[in-house]
């Protein structure tokens, strides 16, 4: 999904925050290590590097709704991984009118921040940053230029596996009727065909690539050593999150 600004928008939004793509991607890191590193039961702490998030998603101007849409896609997933602590710390904490407060209650309440804390942080400068230009910063970062490669075919050629997806779900609607042809069997055949047909495709666009000279790398410019600008931004980033942690 866009941002609702342009790139060109939040980047230098971006830029003037967290300094160059690798300094954010560093900061970024060094936020979720801070973040994760927070004790099961310490739930302000997690509230409060919360602001880095919201931070950015003020500064930017990023819309706050395109965030909570990717929070709540995945809010099953979490729910589900925190339910299993409520069985396992059954320690009384503290009481409320009507309702006691469990160990296990309060590492799930605090698992779930931490994870939405954590997708926000992610999400805020994933938002501001082109796909492909944080490829750039992982490789400048000594990232494989192999793994860097692959991420970048699969952003740009997954469309392919959303038009076949697309393509087979019309053609499955137009031949059943209420839920005929919507059964779990029948549905994991046409998930196995959807696999079929991608790597066809896939296969077509490997082999017009070989033939336009493709070496198996896409190539950009020399990275650059970073600045000291770009180590001073890092420097009072990690500085005020490390000054939260013994805070907090």
């Amino acid at each position: 999904m866009p941002a609702p600004l342009s790139i060109e928008r939040n980047g230098c939004a971006t830029t003037l925050m967290l300094g160059s793509d690798r300094s954010a991607l560093i900061i970024t890191t060094f936020f979720l290590f801070s973040v994760l590193s927070i004790p099961k039961f310490n739930l302000s702490a997690v509230l409060v590097f919360g602001a880095f998030p919201a931070f950015l998603i003020g500064m930017a101007n990023i819309s706050a709704g395109v965030i909570i849409k990717r929070l709540a896609q995945l809010s099953p997933f979490v729910l589900l991984m925190a339910a299993g602590n409520l069985s396992l710390d059954r320690t009384p904490m503290f009481a409320l009118p009507g309702l006691t407060i469990t160990g296990g209650m309060m590492s799930g309440i605090v698992i779930i921040a931490k994870t939405m804390v954590s997708v926000a942080g992610m999400l805020s400068v994933t938002l501001c940053i082109p796909f492909y230009r944080i490829c750039r910063a992982l490789e400048a970062l000594h990232v494989p230029g192999v793994l860097m490669t692959q991420l970048m075919l699969l952003e740009r050629y997954r469309s392919v596996l959303h038009e076949e997806a697309l393509s087979m779900q019309k053609a499955r609607d137009t031949r059943s009727f209420g839920k005929k042809g919507k059964e779990l069997f029948r549905t994991a055949s046409l998930i196995g065909s959807l696999l079929l047909r991608t790597t066809s495709r896939a296969e077509k666009i490997y082999r017009s690539m070989n033939a336009r000279g493709f070496q198996m790398q896409i190539k950009g410019s020399p990275a650059q050593k970073i600045a000291s600008g770009e180590w001073l931004t890092i420097g009072l980033w990690m500085l005020l999150f490390l000054a939260l942690r013994l805070i907090f």
